[in-house]
C-alpha cells in the first residue's frame, strides 16, 4: 500500500516542487530588483486573486473526487458535468469582471493600473478551467503527465520573465528583433506587470496542454442536470470553506498594505513566502494522498489508514518544521534580500500555523466522505472570526505585523481542535497513547526550535540529535514505510 503511494507522491512532488523552486529563485531576484513597496503590489495582486479563485472553484475539485467514486455514477458523466459547471461559472466571471473593470480597480485602489486587473481576470479564468483536467490526471493515476504540464508551465513563465526583464535593462541602441515584442508589452504595463503578463501567457499555455483532455473526455450530451444540482449542493459548502481559508491566508497582507505601508507589507510578504515552505510539504502530501483517501472510503479498515497516514503526516511535518527553523538564517540569506529581513520573526509562527492547517486538511476527510461538507464551513467560520478579531486589534490598537501572524497560528489551531472534537465520537478512533505521542512530538519539536533560537551555534548538533531521537522512537513506522 505504502510503496505505490510513495512512488506516486514522489512523481507528483517533482511536478510540484520544481515550479516552486523556480519561484523561490525568482524570489531572490525580485527582492533584489524591486523596492519593498513594489514587491507589495506584486504580492497584493496574488492575494486578491487567490480569494477570487477560492470562490470560482466552487469546491468542484473535491466534489469531482467524491462523486467519481460513487457507484451510481459513470466516470465520464461525472467529469463532463463538473467541467461544464466550471466552464459556465468561469465564463460568467470573465464577462462580468471585464465589463466592471474600472469600478473594481477603483474599489481596490488600482485606478492607475487597470491592466493588472485585466491580466489577472484572464489568469483566474484560465487557471480555474485547468483545475478539473489536472484533477482528472490525478484521479486516473497519471502523475507523469501531471508533473510534465506543471514543469512546462513554469518554464514558459520563467523564460518570459527573464526575457522581459533582460529587455528592460537592455541598451536601447542595441535593439534586436525580439525587442519589438518587449516594446508592445511595455506600452501598456510596467515592470511589475511583466510578471503578471508572463503568468497570463503560461496559464494560457497550461490550458492548451490540458485541452486534449477536455476534447476527449467532455461531452455536452453527458451533462446530467440532477447530478449537477447534487454536485453544487456538495461543493458550495466546500467553496465557502475555501473562501474562509483564503481570508485567513491573505487578509493580513491586504490590510498591512492598506493600514501600515507598502514597505512593511513587502517585508512581511517576502518572509511569509519563506514560512510557506511548510505549505509545499502539505501540498505534496495532499497530491499523492487525497485521491487515495476517497478510494479507500468504502473499505472496512478505512479509518485505520486515515489515522496512520495522518500520524505520519504530523511526524514528517514536525521534522520539516525543525529543519527549516533550524536553518532559517541560511534560507533568508539565499532567498531574500537584506532589506526584507525585518519580518523574520513571523516565520516560525506562520509555519506552525500552516502545519496545523495541514493536519486539519487531513482530518477534514471525515466530513467529505460522509457528504457533510457543511461541517467544514462552520469550522472555517470559527477560523475567520479569529482572523478578523486579531486583524481588528491590529488595525485599531497596535500596528505590529506580529499580531496578524499570531492570528494565523491561533485561527488554524482553533480550527484543528474544533474539528477533532467534532469528529472523534463518530469517526476518529485515535487511541489515547497515539494522542499522547502526537502531543509529545509537538512539544519536543517546539522545545528544540526554542533552544536553537537561543543557542544558534549548536543548531546543527541539535537538529541531528532531534532526528536521531525521532528515528529511535518511531523506528517501526519508518521501517514499515519502506517495506
Amino acid at each position: 500500500m505504502y510503496k505505490k503511494l510513495a512512488i506516486q507522491t514522489i512523481i507528483y512532488s517533482i511536478g510540484f516542487i520544481f515550479p516552486r523552486i523556480v519561484n523561490y529563485i525568482f524570489l531572490k531576484f525580485f527582492t533584489l530588483f524591486f523596492k519593498r513597496e513594489e514587491f507589495s503590489l506584486y504580492t497584493d495582486m496574488y492575494a486578491l486573486s487567490f480569494m477570487v479563485i477560492g470562490f470560482l472553484s466552487f469546491g468542484l475539485e473535491n466534489t469531482y473526487f467524491r462523486f467519481l467514486y460513487k457507484k451510481n455514477y459513470k466516470k465520464e458523466i461525472v467529469f463532463s458535468t463538473v467541467v461544464i459547471i466550471q466552464l459556465f461559472i468561469s465564463s460568467f466571471f470573465l464577462i462580468i469582471s471585464i465589463n466592471l473593470i474600472k469600478y473594481l480597480s477603483y474599489i481596490i485602489g488600482y485606478q492607475k493600473h487597470t491592466e493588472y486587473l485585466f491580466m489577472f481576470f484572464f489568469i483566474i479564468f484560465f487557471d480555474t478551467i485547468c483545475i478539473l483536467p489536472m484533477a482528472w490526471l490525478r484521479a486516473n493515476d497519471k502523475p507523469l503527465q501531471y508533473s510534465a504540464i506543471n514543469i512546462v508551465n513554469i518554464l514558459i513563465q520563467s523564460l518570459l520573465i527573464i526575457y522581459l526583464f533582460f529587455c528592460y535593462t537592455y541598451d536601447n541602441d542595441k535593439k534586436t528583433g525580439f525587442f519589438f515584442i518587449f516594446q508592445c508589452i511595455n506600452s501598456f504595463t510596467d515592470k511589475i506587470g511583466y510578471i503578471f503578463f508572463a503568468n497570463m501567457i503560461s496559464s494560457l499555455g497550461n490550458l492548451f496542454l490540458v485541452f486534449p483532455i477536455l476534447l476527449k473526455e467532455v461531452t455536452i450530451s453527458k451533462f446530467n442536470k440532477i447530478l449537477a444540482i447534487n454536485m453544487l449542493s456538495y461543493g458550495v459548502p466546500i467553496m465557502l470553506g475555501t473562501i474562509a481559508f483564503s481570508i485567513n491566508e491573505n487578509l493580513d497582507k491586504i490590510l498591512i498594505k492598506r493600514c501600515i505601508s507598502d514597505e512593511i507589507n513587502g517585508s512581511y510578504s517576502a518572509c511569509y513566502k519563506i514560512a510557506s515552505f511548510i505549505s509545499l510539504y502539505i501540498k505534496i502530501f495532499k497530491l499523492g494522498i487525497e485521491p487515495f483517501f476517497f478510494k479507500k472510503s468504502k473499505d472496512s479498515d478505512a479509518i485505520h489508514y486515515y489515522e496512520e497516514i495522518t500520524y505520519m503526516f504530523i511526524l514528517f511535518g514536525l521534522i520539516f518544521y525543525v529543519l527549516i527553523c533550524g536553518n532559517i538564517n541560511l534560507f533568508m540569506k539565499f532567498l531574500i534580500d537584506k532589506k526584507y529581513h525585518i519580518a523574520i520573526s513571523i516565520i516560525p509562527i506562520i509555519m506552525m500555523g500552516n502545519l496545523f492547517l495541514g493536519v486539519y486538511t487531513n482530518l477534514s476527510i471525515f466530513y467529505k466522505i460522509i457528504d457533510k461538507p457543511i461541517i467544514g464551513t462552520y469550522i472555517s467560520l470559527v477560523g475567520v472570526f479569529i482572523t478578523f478579531l486579531f486583524n481588528s486589534i491590529f488595525i485599531y490598537y497596535n500596528h505590529s505585523f506580529m499580531i496578524p501572524a499570531w492570528g494565523t497560528l491561533i485561527s488554524y489551531g482553533s480550527m484543528l481542535i474544533v474539528l477533532y472534537l467534532w469528529g472523534k465520537k463518530e469517526f476518529f478512533k485515535f487511541c489515547n497513547q497515539k494522542i499522547k505521542n502526537i502531543i509529545m512530538h509537538f512539544i519536543f519539536a517546539l522545545f528544540i526550535v526554542f533552544i536553537i533560537k537561543k543557542e544558534m551555534e549548536f543548531s546543527l548538533f541539535l537538529q541531528f540529535l532531534y532526528l536521531i531521537i525521532i528515528f529511535f522512537i518511531e523506528r517501526k513506522r519508518f521501517i514499515n514505510l519502506i517495506q
